[in-house]
């Protein structure tokens, strides 16, 4: 009993010693730039470890009050400079101090995503990561959406709207395109999730698609992090073969200034999208028709957030509601979203951070491209407007979409004890659309003159699961090292269904129970299992050499039988040459690294299964028949990459990144067709057959001109060089699209486009012109994808708090097919009304070919030099061949254009406001093209298809002009 009281009093002493040996700490400061002297609001001041922390204020001020009986580090650190870190002990005094804090102008240490649940400064990585300020972006310009954010902002990644539709389709083209399976996409992460990237399609409405991207918020994106390639991403494991994009979203921080615990933060928007290529008769002759079918586009868009925090919690939450008209009357996308992010601290050794968002978004396409009800189509293929359909009708078309969204993830970092961190996540992305498709009755419209409805319902979800365990060790007192394993699972599920009726009695029912007649009914349901298990070792020798080695154990649903997983290895290295002595000084980053990875696609759903069967009825019943024939030893796609680079940072002036590339695709999947005599017809056999190969070089260069207290001047240029080359189809055909443009075939670049081509004008003996010459078989004509792009950017500031920021983007090397001037030239001339291309009709006049102008005197004479000029032009613009309309089309483009300023120094402090800022941008605000199109960054199959660089009765992408305010209380 006594040994027992003995053990309470002695424990009750060490708590007492504990209290009488805590002392309190007071630390006070200013925060300050180290180069101009001038104080910086919001940088985070904290104790390391801890949850003790506070901001600095509109003055760059702080205070901090805690106990302690222990030596303690504290940190500063702001957005855009190098953290500070101050060993301290509790008997000092901390009162008053001058914290400077050096500007990272080139952002070498600001931490980059390289890998699952990995970060590191960009100055130690070993690998490519493009790093996109989302946030600093969104404060210089407005943005409709994700592809207009990233679009010139990344060397080698290049963004391909399908359409100039609000809410359009898109594609990436990263590098120099993977391998040859895939749609060519990269892994989207947000916030841990693996998100939806499709283009849905539905009813098609002539070729285009919704993109389901176009449910993110620009403004609710803080960070993108870009991974290129399997060197970058291997660890990702399966279909990160074209690169993983890692979207950061905004999270609470702690409001500037003692006591104040929420910053509130209001964005309004006013603009108008409108036509930015003005048709003329050079064009088409119904030219004014077609200009009038245009408007200006109305845009308004309210941003409200909310964030801030404590030591023991942060929170952001945003709503966001757009409304844009695009350039067509019938095209519009309403946007709503709400976004709410929550960071918990549970205890020092725990944080918990919660994602959601929710979007509810409609979005109204216009009908165009490949079919008979678009404006495009009826102004411009004929030189009799409205032939296929009457006008009223063809505005009285409506395509809806209403989609609602919810992102939702849980991660959990864990530290039980030293050097030892757990890292758990669960994210969920859950769509459901629906599309209604009308046909009014009363418009007498062409297969539906009694009116048609459509309805389909699509709806998907996925859930990604990650986990991992990491220890971190010393190997000695200069080299450290960590060691991880975790595994990841991706689930994916969709639902489809679709119906369509026609036949209405009047236009006052439009229930689609009331069409008379049925066409077509169906519904499909898949499902995706894919897993993976990783390593991951990572030495570090002072900061100066670096290495990471990985391997990565697939597992899929898809996979076949008797290839049930699969392996991906990876490896990186760099040294900072810069931390050697005979590097000069002005050096701040002289690194070399190199890195190898791999990476696959996956087959279809259907490609591992030997033999699918399906019911189907009949005369005599219902029996079984084969529905597709598969290959139980299908394995994904694997793709190799190689990357080396070089990364310098000179003094405060200069940055350079440059990387070289290259790729190698084996084991490409290859459909071939069985003979008929083994009664295998169903479909075609996939086997693991092809190879591609890819190389390319990207660079990156900043420079940081002057900066001064009232004035500073950034450039930022990028350039990407890119070569694919398909070398082996196991011997099977080349692989057309649906048109027989685009090919995949052996020695030339995927999607390249390949038709007989005119070589010039035949005349017979009395000079007169008898057709075109042409070549003897197919030939190359170039490639839908551009070998070279680049951007250059400018970001000035001058008068202390006036901004102009600038992008413009090019592409070299880039043809693009322009079927609308083809069928421009054909369906006249086949209806015998005479083409509605000007100068095709005048070409037939000079010929004598048809007097369409009833002058024959301008008639030439066979055999004349001019004769022959005329009957050369008119061989190249014969629209019986495609390649005379495959075009140049290089472009470059004044992309961006912003202009702000801020009138935070000159508000009374007594109104609340810390930050008002008015500003102007506007897009695409500069073409200069070869193509004789309107707009050479189109296509009209959508965003996924086999189709590339295909114009057919295309919706130019508008010129957009934005007014916005923003307020900061």
């Amino acid at each position: 009993m006594r040994r027992k009281w003995k053990f309470v009093i002695l424990v009750v002493l060490l708590l007492l010693c504990s209290f009488v040996f805590a002392r309190e700490v007071k630390i006070s400061g200013i925060v300050i730039d180290d180069k101009l002297n001038e104080p910086l609001p919001g940088a985070n001041v904290f104790i390391k470890n801890t949850l003790v922390g506070t901001a600095s204020d509109n003055n760059g001020r702080f205070f901090l009050r805690f106990e302690t009986d222990r030596n303690f580090t504290l940190v500063v650190s702001f957005i855009g400079y190098v953290d500070y870190e101050m060993e301290c002990t509790p008997d000092k005094d901390y009162r008053n101090l001058e914290i400077r804090l050096k500007e990272d102008v080139f952002r070498g240490k600001e931490v980059v995503v390289t890998g699952i649940a990995s970060k590191r400064a960009k100055e130690v990585a070993e690998v490519a990561v493009s790093h996109v300020k989302a946030d600093e972006l969104t404060s210089l310009t407005n943005y409709q959406g994700f592809s207009q954010l990233v679009t010139g902002k990344v060397a080698g990644v290049k963004i391909e709207t399908a359409t100039g539709n609000v809410g359009g389709g898109f594609r990436f083209f990263v590098r120099s395109g993977g391998g040859l399976n895939g749609n060519e996409q990269p892994i989207i992460y947000v916030d841990g999730i693996r998100v939806t990237n499709v283009e849905y399609v539905g009813y098609g409405v002539g070729g285009q698609g919704f993109s389901t991207l176009a449910d993110l918020n620009p403004e609710d994106i803080e960070s993108i992090d870009f991974l290129k390639g399997p060197a970058a991403a291997a660890i990702y494991g399966t279909d990160a073969s074209n690169g993983v994009v890692i979207i950061t979203t905004k999270r609470g921080t702690i409001a500037p200034g003692a006591g104040k615990a929420v910053r509130v933060d209001y964005k309004y928007v006013t603009g108008w999208n409108e036509q930015s290529y003005k048709y003329t008769e050079d064009d088409f002759l119904t030219y004014k028709t077609i200009n009038g079918i245009f408007r200006k586009g109305a845009l308004r868009q309210h941003t409200l957030s909310i964030n801030g925090g404590t030591g023991l919690m942060k929170y952001y939450v945003s709503v966001d509601d757009r409304d844009e008209e695009g350039i067509l009357p019938n095209n519009w996308m309403k946007r709503q979203s709400i976004r709410g992010n929550l960071d918990v601290f549970p205890s020092e050794k725990m944080t918990v951070r919660l994602s959601s968002g929710f979007v509810l978004n409609k979005n109204r396409r216009p009908y165009n491209d490949n079919n008979i009800f678009g404006a495009l189509g009826n102004t411009i293929l004929t030189n009799i407007p409205w032939a296929f359909t009457d006008s009223a009708a063809v505005f009285a078309l409506e395509n809806l979409v209403r989609s609602n969204r919810y992102f939702g993830s849980v991660q959990m970092d864990y530290k039980p004890i030293t050097n030892l961190e757990i890292f758990a996540s669960i994210g969920i992305d859950n769509g459901n659309l629906r599309e209604d498709n009308t046909f009014p009755y009363g418009y007498g419209y062409a297969f539906y003159p009694k009116g048609a409805r459509y309805i389909e319902y699509y709806n998907y979800t996925n859930m990604t699961y990650t986990f991992n365990v990491q220890y971190n060790y010393k190997l000695g007192s200069n080299l450290s090292a960590y060691s991880r394993v975790g595994a990841q699972l991706f689930e994916r599920k969709v639902r489809d269904f679709w119906i369509e009726k026609q036949d209405y009695l009047t236009a006052l029912i439009t229930n689609i129970g009331a069409g008379e007649s049925f066409n077509f009914a169906d519904e499909t349901y898949s499902h995706l299992r894919e897993a993976g298990i990783f390593t991951e070792h990572s030495i570090n020798y002072r900061n100066t050499f670096l290495a990471t080695f990985m391997l990565r154990r697939d597992y899929a649903s898809v996979l076949g039988l008797k290839s049930p997983n699969i392996y991906y290895p990876g490896a990186s290295f760099a040294v900072r040459l810069d931390q050697f002595g005979f590097v000069p000084e002005s050096f701040d980053l002289l690194k070399f690294r190199v890195a190898y990875g791999e990476s696959g696609q996956l087959p279809g759903l259907l490609d591992g299964i030997p033999l699918l069967w399906t019911a189907e009825p009949s005369g005599y019943g219902a029996g079984a028949v084969l529905s597709a024939i598969g290959n139980e030893e299908i394995k994904p796609e694997r793709i190799k990459e190689l990357e080396t680079g070089i990364e310098v940072e000179y003094k405060d002036f200069a940055s350079l990144e440059l990387n070289y590339y290259t790729t190698k695709a084996e084991n490409s999947i290859i459909d071939f067709r069985n003979a008929p005599s083994t009664g295998k017809t169903a479909s075609a056999v996939p086997f693991n057959v092809g190879r591609a190969d890819g190389k390319g070089i990207e660079t990156v260069l900043g420079l940081r001109l002057w900066r001064t207290r009232n004035s500073q001047f950034d450039i930022n240029m990028t350039y990407a060089y890119q070569e694919n080359e398909v070398k082996d189809l196991g011997g099977a055909q080349p692989i057309y699209d649906g048109f027989d443009l685009n090919v995949i075939k052996v020695g030339l670049p995927k999607h390249a486009f390949y038709k007989e081509k005119v070589l010039g004008a035949k005349f017979d003996d009395k000079g007169r012109y008898i057709g075109p010459e042409l070549t003897e078989d197919r030939v190359y004509l170039g490639c839908p994808i551009p070998k070279h792009t680049g951007s250059v950017s400018g970001n000035l500031r001058i008068l202390r708090n006036l901004r102009l920021y600038v992008m413009a983007d090019w592409a070299k090397d880039l043809k693009v097919f322009n079927n609308t001037k083809l069928f421009a030239i054909y369906l006249g001339s086949a209806w015998g009304i005479g083409s509605n291309v000007k100068e095709y009709n005048d070409l037939e006049d000079k010929l004598g070919i048809r007097d369409w102008d009833g002058d024959p005197t301008d008639t030439l004479a066979w055999g004349t030099p001019e004769y022959k000029e005329a009957a050369e032009k008119y061989a190249k613009m014969d629209y019986n061949y495609d390649a005379n309309f495959v075009e140049d089309a290089d472009y470059f483009k004044l992309r961006e254009l912003g202009v702000s300023y801020d009138f935070k120094d000159i508000l009374p402090r007594n109104m609340g406001i810390a930050n008002l800022v008015v500003g102007f941008s506007a897009r695409n605000i500069l073409t200069v093209t070869k193509y004789s199109g309107a707009d050479p960054e189109v296509n009209f199959d959508g965003s996924r298809s086999l189709s590339r660089g295909q114009d057919f009765l295309t919706l130019q992408n508008p010129r957009t002009y934005n007014f916005w305010i923003r307020i900061v209380f």
